[in-house]
């Protein structure tokens, strides 16, 4: 059975600031499909959420799954629910990120 997928207001605010920066740097279009693209590898995670490398060093029980070599999701299980923590793009620092949340 599949794993429940929710979003932390964390990882909602890097999904926004993701999508404002490449509307910006690109167009709307780009953006949200590029997002798009992120939310279903987030939902995949219902399936797979062993598959994460752990990152106990940023947070307890925290794991981090590249995503197109441009971004990295962060997550954590918690019983049958996959939390989705953060979404880095690629050149932001998760020691940094994780130190503010």
């Amino acid at each position: 059975m599949a794993a429940e997928v929710v979003y932390l207001a964390s990882a909602e605010a890097d999904l926004d600031e993701i999508y404002d920066w490449l509307s910006e740097a690109s167009d709307a279009g780009r953006a949200f499909a590029y997002v798009e693209r992120i939310q279903t590898a987030c939902e995949s995670l219902a399936h797979f959420s062993d598959r994460g490398t752990p990152r106990d060093d940023l947070e307890p029980r925290l794991r981090g799954t590249a995503f197109e070599r441009r971004a990295t999701i962060y997550y954590r299980v918690v019983g049958r629910t996959v939390e989705i923590v953060r979404v880095l793009h690629a050149g932001r620092s998760a020691a940094e990120a994780f130190s503010r949340s």
